[in-house]
């Protein structure tokens, strides 16, 4: 009895340290591996108070409607996300036999970061209205961060690229905001036509119906994110002190465009439920 008793203790022992090994398990498989994880939950928090934040502030969301919408798509967010990477995984012959028995398959298919992206971005027309700060701040980008450190030492060429950086943010708030600022001149007579120049309504709209329509909306967002996915982790971003630290890495391009088109397709099918408006053609 007593050694049947250490046998099951031992038996006991093996199953739970499989379970809840780091690949192994198939209670793994299910809370913190390819099928549904927890830590989703945190960065789905930190991530959304980051993203509206800066949608906000940049103007990418117009009416109080609008936010409303793109709130209740961010919560239902998670557990689509969850639910389609589940399901992808059992559909495929392989991953689903990695899963039954136990395993997490060691692909990434789909990414939320990417996803969530795909919600956000189809309001950037409604930002880019306001054509003449961003093309500002997008010039003192990329001749402060690309072609200014190539003429300067190495060692000065990570200073100037983050001074470039905040030169930039500088530029975009000033250009927006300075106006309203009565101890400041005002941008216009500053900065000119980058203060002054803006997209007319008629183009917006078509540029926002183009984002938002089921043709076009989701292979131009994907596009967008692998443009943007190439753009943040080029080198050159990599060497700014500080700035390393918060930058993503490279994903695959089809992880990138699949991702972002999905999520973008999900924002768009909350929208029609909502609100009984569906733009199929721009």
């Amino acid at each position: 009895m007593i050694e049947l008793g250490r046998s099951l203790r031992s038996a006991s022992v093996d199953l739970l340290s499989q379970e809840f090994s780091y690949s192994t398990g198939h209670l793994t498989a299910v809370l913190s591996g390819c099928l549904f994880a927890p830590s989703l939950l945190t960065f789905w928090f930190v991530n959304g108070l980051l993203d509206f934040s800066t949608a906000v502030a940049i103007g990418a969301v117009a009416t109080p409607a609008g936010l409303q919408v793109r709130l209740l798509a961010y919560v239902l967010l998670v557990p689509t996300f969850l639910l389609a990477r589940a399901a992808i995984h059992l559909l495929h012959p392989v991953h689903r036999s990695q899963v039954l028995d136990g395993s997490c398959p060691n692909t990434r298919l789909l990414s939320l970061d990417w996803v969530s992206m795909g919600i956000l971005a189809t309001g950037l027309p409604l930002a880019l209205q306001n054509f003449g700060p961003w093309f500002g701040m997008n010039a003192v980008f990329a001749f402060g961060v690309f072609v200014l450190p190539r003429a300067l030492p190495d060692r000065r060429a990570g200073g100037i690229r983050l001074a470039a950086l905040v030169a930039g943010a500088l530029v975009f708030l000033y250009a927006n905001y300075g106006g309203a600022v009565a101890a400041l001149p005002h941008p216009s007579t500053v900065l000119g036509p980058v203060a002054t120049f803006s997209l007319g309504d008629a183009a917006t709209e078509r540029l926002f119906r183009l984002a938002n329509s089921v043709a076009f909306g989701p292979p131009v967002v994907g596009l967008f994110g692998i443009a943007m996915n190439h753009l943040l982790t080029r080198p050159e971003l990599g060497e700014i002190p500080v700035v390393r630290h918060t930058l993503p890495r490279r994903d695959p391009d089809a992880v990138v465009v699949a991702s972002a088109a999905f999520g973008t397709a999900f924002y768009l099918l909350v929208v029609a439920v909502v609100t009984g408006d569906l733009v199929v053609l721009p």
